[in-house]
């Protein structure tokens, strides 16, 4: 059997105020394939399940449609929906022995469904006996209490109680939270099962790696609304939407390297209530709530996309209009989002660079997508600074293209560089060499600022350059603000090269080997920090180093460089665990301390 959800919404209300907990969401539960529905907690994944099973509260209103075939089941009854449960549409529940009832052997709470349908007692125990033995549970744990099981045993006889009576479609919230690694395999075999079965299967999980081991297609719920339907292979290497990105970054996984980032800010409830206007009628309107507090921060814009304060690529039009779903140019992602997904922020055309006889950078293409960490690696003389200095406009490349967020940046340079300039932060090697020693650091920092006219008053001239160190964990006081380069540790004028790099709040940073002068305790540090803020401010951040064993902790993509060439890129799980090109593998090895035989790569230098 098929379901089929359109523009299903669904609010909760209470007194005057409605929490809009989904809006407008179409999927598609379809024999022998399995659909995962993903997204933080209060997404509104649940309620879905629960929309389907004709189980939501009495304060619930619900709008659209949820076909069972050609049946809308928003239009039975309780009767016809009790007709359907468990032998048509079961489902498993989230929270496992909180499900159960504590006073009945598990057996018998498996066999219920079947002596409800009215199998004699006697044979639906024996059956239920038979489905727990197939879940891995031997006959003595099946007359125990719930409350004398684990919690994997009990989500085993919660599995055995929604297939009791073989239904085409299931439902599965969260069915392997909080497991343990082989209790978890398990589960994934019977949903595995459950596809080779024919059923229909809705896998509502925050684990992203059972989602895109399993499912056919996934779809990313945020406040309600999906943000992105993808193929579940997908879902960790190729995402599409800027949440979908931030997710597949915060979840741990045993290929991923790099170490955890988050999604910066925090989700929001939708709250729906109306106030008496001055003519009498009612407004109408959407309130901002956190998940702590029932009514706060003012009223959502009642326009534009919802994941735009803590989007990494967000513009103003972001906020305008209503942002529906548009396929992606390689048509298997459908995305919620303006700008058509995951934009690239600068582009290299066959970009090339000599100095005299001796060819720096070979014709190179290189895309970096909003709101990634791209990091080149390679060896001293391999064309890494190079490269790096000419996507930051500081040098120019004898030919090629770049293209800056969708203009051509040598045009913008010559144009109005003052206005493209901001947009770009640099860390040069070498902190001390950096900065002028003759400047204080509040004149080190403010100084772009000043150069490009970008703030004239003094006082929100200081506010900028106080608010930049305070960004990066250095004093405000008038003390330090007056010291000189010379009077700080390494450490420090790192950060004040960094506060100076963010004082115009970029899109884009290049960091060249920024830790490289650093001593590891400090390394980390920095390193932690510099992460933090690229989440928080969500910038694209292109970083330079000669050591692979830190790229792999701060990369979402790994470029590897030798003889002024990009010999080899992706995603850093696949480049560190799977290399093609012997000179990467040779970079890894001598990251572990093994000295190997080098492979032959030209060096331009």
């Amino acid at each position: 059997m098929r379901i089929t959800i359109n523009k299903l919404t669904v609010q909760y209300t209470e007194d005057d105020h409605s929490l809009l907990a989904l809006d407008r969401v179409d999927l598609h539960l379809t024999p022998g394939r399995i659909t995962a529905l993903v997204g933080e907690s209060g997404s509104g994944k649940t309620t879905l399940g629960k929309a389907i099973m004709g189980l939501l509260p009495d304060n619930a209103t619900v709008q659209g449609e949820i076909l069972l075939d050609q049946d809308n089941l928003l239009d039975f009854d309780e009767a016809r929906m009790n007709a359907i449960r468990w032998g048509t549409v079961a489902m498993v529940f989230q929270n496992g022995a909180a499900n159960l009832n504590p006073v009945h052997r598990l057996k018998y709470q498996v066999a219920e469904p079947l002596i409800q349908r009215g199998t004699p007692k006697k044979r639906a125990l024996a059956l239920a006996e038979t489905r727990l033995t197939d879940m891995g549970l031997a006959p003595e744990l099946a007359d125990r209490y719930p409350h004398e099981l684990s919690g994997g045993q009990v989500q085993r006889g919660l599995l055995a109680m929604g297939l009791i009576l073989d239904p085409p479609v299931l439902i599965l919230d969260e069915p392997t939270a909080a497991l343990d690694a082989v209790t978890k395999s398990f589960i994934a075999d019977v949903i595995q099962d459950c596809r080779a079965q024919n059923r229909s299967v809705l896998l509502i999980t925050h684990d992203l790696d059972l989602a895109g081991a399993l499912a056919d297609e996934i779809a990313v719920l945020y406040l309600g609304q999906v943000m992105e339907y993808l193929p579940g292979r997908h879902l960790m290497e190729r995402p599409a939407h800027p949440y979908t990105l931030a997710l597949a970054r915060a979840f741990p996984t045993m290929d991923a390297v790099r170490d955890l980032g988050g999604i910066r800010g925090d989700a929001f409830y939708r709250m729906v209530h109306a106030h008496a206007a001055e003519n009498g009628t009612a407004h109408v309107h959407t309130h901002v709530a956190a998940p702590d507090a029932y009514h706060e921060g003012g009223h959502a814009p009642p326009e534009g996309c919802l994941f735009k304060p803590r989007c990494t690529q967000a513009v103003p039009a972001c906020a305008l209009g209503q942002v529906e779903m548009e396929i992606t140019p390689d048509g298997d992602h459908r995305v919620r989002c303006i700008r058509g997904g995951i934009a690239s922020i600068l582009e290299f055309e066959q970009v090339a660079k000599s100095y005299g006889r001796v060819t720096a950078l070979h014709a190179t293409d290189l895309t970096l997508m909003a709101g990634e960490v791209f990091c080149l690696v390679g060896e001293t003389g391999s064309g890494k600074t190079t490269l790096a200095m000419i996507a930051a406009g500081a040098v120019s490349p004898d030919q090629g293209n770049r293209i800056f967020q969708g203009r051509d940046m040598d045009g913008w340079m010559e144009k109005d560089p003052d206005s493209l300039a901001p947009r770009i932060g640099i860390i040069y090697q070498n902190p001390a060499e950096s900065v002028s020693h003759r400047l204080t650091v509040f004149e080190i920092v403010a100084e772009p600022l000043r150069i490009h006219k970008t703030v004239t008053d003094e006082a929100a001239l200081k506010d900028r350059v106080c608010a930049a160190l305070s960004d990066v964990r250095l004093s405000t006081s008038p003390e330090f603000l007056k010291r000189y380069p010379h009077e700080l540790n390494m450490g420090a004028i790192q950060r004040v090269c960094l506060a100076r790099a963010l004082v115009h709040e970029p899109d884009l940073l290049i960091a060249d080997e920024p830790t490289s002068a650093l001593d590891p305790s400090v390394q980390a540090k920095v390193l932690k920090m510099l992460l933090t803020l690229q989440i928080e401010k969500g910038l694209t951040l292109l970083f330079v180093t000669h050591n692979i064993g830190l790229a792999r902790k701060v990369a979402d993509l790994v470029g590897v460089m030798a003889g002024g060439r990009i010999i080899e890129s992706g995603p850093a799980a696949r480049i560190i665990h799977h290399p093609d090109h012997d000179y990467t593998r040779t970079l890894i090895r001598s990251a572990r301390g093994v000295n190997p035989s080098r492979p032959a790569v030209s060096s331009p230098l």
